[in-house]
């Protein structure tokens, strides 16, 4: 059977929680603008795969909309769950699910999400295919993808830019597409989706925790790079590397570019 996240490089268990709170943070405010774009709000029904800690369908549900995340970690989920109780946010549900199946779960939803999957997925078009199917007609895919080719240090690093090519010769290995972002529209509109929205934004730090943010997650891809021949004194030295840079206030880190996709279930 094929996985929600069927080549995932990184830690879903609890010690992935942090680096993904952090992501979060990075990234909810522009999330929320593209949801709100979209329509987003009471009574919307609210959709998301991959949904990790659950913090964009928590938001969601607090807008009134009735939320659902699918992810296939549990200690993913049981945290979002917590997280949510604490916060007393209503029409909220989390369950395990995988993104290639769950549509036979599910049907007649407003909006269909995800942030940061379809680039883990050796079938990203099909999956997109099967969040389509549980949209309504006139209902919304939304969709949030890197293109990690794009992660780069101003004045240029070398260990930045050896981790980088790195991590696409694994993504290549794998059958994935880590810069998946550019072609997210296209992929839309061969599925005979209507493209509503397309655009990109990139973030870019010279200091602060979330500077590292890519450093931290290659950091949890240590197996994968070492299984393609990477040398353990190499990525040592990468590492030792991008850490000086994500403290050196002098240098910018530009994250890797986001792309953002509203496309259309036909009527």
């Amino acid at each position: 059977m094929k996985q929600l996240a069927d080549n995932y490089i990184l830690s879903s268990g609890h010690d992935g929680h942090d680096r993904l709170r952090l992501l979060c943070e990075i990234h909810d405010p522009s999330t929320r603008r593209l949801l709100l774009h979209a329509g987003l709000g009471p009574s919307t029904s609210f959709v998301e795969f991959g949904c990790g800690l659950g913090s964009v369908c928590r938001w969601a549900a607090s807008q009134g909309a009735r939320a659902v995340g699918f992810d296939l970690s549990e200690a993913h989920l049981g945290e979002a769950a917590r997280m949510a109780r604490e916060a007393a946010i209503p029409q909220i549900e989390f369950r395990i699910g995988n993104v290639y199946d769950i549509e036979a779960q599910i049907r007649d939803f407003d909006v269909a999400y995800c942030r940061f999957l379809l680039s883990h997925l050796s079938e990203p078009v099909e999956a997109m295919r099967a969040m389509a199917r549980c949209l309504k007609p006139g209902g919304l895919l939304v969709c949030e993808e890197p293109d990690v080719l794009t992660i780069a240090a101003e004045p240029r690093s070398e260990n930045y830019a050896a981790v980088v090519d790195a991590i696409i010769r694994v993504a290549d290995s794998r059958g994935l597409d880590y810069r998946l972002g550019r072609r997210l529209a296209l992929h839309a509109q061969r599925l005979g989706l209507e493209v509503l929205h397309a655009d990109a934004y990139q973030r870019h730090f010279f200091k602060g925790r979330e500077k590292g943010y890519w450093t931290w997650s290659f950091i949890e891809a240590k197996e994968a790079l070492l299984s393609t021949g990477v040398r353990p004194a190499d990525f040592d030295d990468w590492i030792s590397g991008m850490t000086a840079v994500d403290l050196d206030e002098r240098v910018l880190v530009a994250h890797a570019s986001v792309h953002q996709l509203l496309a259309r279930k036909r009527l």
